[in-house]
């Protein structure tokens, strides 16, 4: 059964690269293009990962994180942020436990890998 995805992005190319990059590797996609549209996103249905941009508009990336792992429904969906700055850059790293980075510009590998890593980890959860 293919993995449901949820990659919440506002950047139009960001979004045209995981649809080629991931579609191929049979993965179900559905896109939210700002935080708010993801917190539906995730209220709707349920996700085996998140793939969450930090600089959005309101809920920034870090803050529906922050939602996400309060809800005792979605606590331990693995998310991925992607994100141009450093990882060390964000509190909510520190604060909100283990978390995958993915600091852009990302080579499809990078991508692929990271999300196998979380599916993964998330089998033996």
């Amino acid at each position: 059964m293919a993995k449901e995805i949820l990659i919440v992005e506002d950047d139009a190319d960001m979004q045209l690269f995981y649809k080629e990059i991931l579609r191929d590797e049979g993965y179900n996609l559905t896109f939210a293009s700002s935080g708010k549209e993801g917190m539906s996103r995730i209220q709707d249905k349920m996700y085996d990962l998140i793939i969450l941009d930090i600089i959005m508009e309101e809920p920034t990336g870090d803050r529906l994180f922050a939602m996400i792992r309060k809800d005792p429904n979605l606590k331990n969906v693995p998310v991925i942020f992607s994100t141009v700055f450093k990882k060390d850059t964000y509190a909510c790293t520190k604060v909100l436990g283990n978390v995958s980075f993915l600091e852009k510009p990302f080579r499809r590998e990078e991508l692929l890998n990271e999300i196998k890593k979380n599916l993964q980890n998330q089998k033996t959860k």
